[in-house]
């Protein structure tokens, strides 16, 4: 296998990584999608993954409204509750503990 790595004087080569500029933000950005996505999985739909009602209620709430509200206030209203940041990290601790069969608390 041959591999060229092409230098231009006067430029820096390290800014050409792109995938390492940012990705502080989208990595957290990532793991509050996941707090968020878990909440609302355990709350409204663990105990039956198929109802209609909940269904429902997450498309009139969270997906109706497309980008013309903000996140928060959607989540907010499908949780019945804000969350806190304590919440977020418990959601993210309960996932941990089950989907890591070789971990324990």
């Amino acid at each position: 296998m041959l591999i060229y790595l092409f230098f231009i004087s006067g430029t820096a080569w390290q800014q050409r990584f792109s995938h390492l500029n940012g990705y502080g933000a989208r990595y957290y950005s990532y793991l509050w999608s996941r707090a968020v996505a878990s909440r609302i999985w355990h709350q409204c739909f663990a105990k039956d993954p198929f109802s209609r009602k909940m269904g429902e209620r997450y498309r009139q709430t969270m997906l109706a409204h497309g980008g013309a509200r903000d996140p928060n206030q959607l989540v907010e209203d499908m949780l019945g509750a804000k969350l806190t940041i304590h919440d977020m990290v418990q959601s993210l601790w309960d996932d941990l503990n089950a989907s890591n069969p070789f971990y324990s608390t």
